[in-house]
């Protein structure tokens, strides 16, 4: 099977098995919604608060599917022949990681952009945030997806892929919202923010699939 058949068919998957994108903007908008219960409604506090409350819930969303990027290839035998295709296990982990980013988490900048404008956050520092969460997606998912293959066919997998993945993904959310608020705030490091969390998507591209094939290939020996 060809690296475009796999990914074709993992984009298929994401979108007819979990739903799509809706499940984890739902989540997403959840978030964003409820956080103002519990910080209040003053204008400033909400606006200072606003995009590490935005990256925070995107990081949520993300975590939501993770379960699902290998948990049913292990469940129905699909990883079996996906390790006997010609690309190999990371290869096919990079395939159906990006898949997911495609199917499932492109709304989250869109998203970041909405939030930030209810947050009180200027337009151009709201589309900063967005274009920090845009680079961070990427990074998001390969994380996630290292996490779901570590957690594969285990019990409350959810839970221990959360483990995994959130501290890994900090520093994305540190980028990301550091951007959007160095905008808000008229500071100099917005643009290092951005290339900083375009970087550690570019590390991440790099390695997660590595340590998923590792980890997939210890679960089926």
């Amino acid at each position: 099977m060809s690296t475009a058949a796999i990914f074709i068919r993992e984009v298929r998957l994401a979108w007819a098995g979990g739903g799509g994108p809706a499940g984890p903007a739902a989540f997403n908008l959840a978030a964003l919604a409820l956080a103002p219960l519990a910080i209040g409604p003053d204008a400033e506090t909400l606006a200072a608060a606003g995009p590490g409350l935005i990256t925070f819930a995107a990081l949520l969303a993300t975590l939501q599917p993770a379960e699902r990027i290998f948990g049913e290839d292990v469940a129905d035998g699909t990883l079996e022949l996906y390790a006997l295709s010609g690309p190999g296990l990371a290869l096919v982990s990079l395939m159906k990681a990006l898949a997911f980013t495609l199917a499932v988490f492109w709304p989250l900048p869109i998203l970041a952009f909405i939030g930030g404008l209810a947050y009180g956050l200027t337009p151009f520092a709201a589309l900063i945030l967005a274009a920090g969460l845009l680079a961070a997606a990427p990074g998001l998912a390969l994380v996630a997806a290292f996490a779901g293959a570590l957690a594969a066919g285990l019990k409350r997998a959810g839970l221990l892929i959360a483990l995994i993945a959130a501290p890994l993904q900090v520093p994305l959310l540190v980028f990301a919202a550091g951007a959007g608020r160095a905008a808000m705030d008229g500071a100099h490091v917005m643009l290092p923010n951005l290339m900083m969390a375009l970087a550690f998507s570019l590390a991440a591209l790099a390695l997660a699939p590595i340590g998923a094939a590792a980890a997939l290939r210890a679960r089926l020996e």
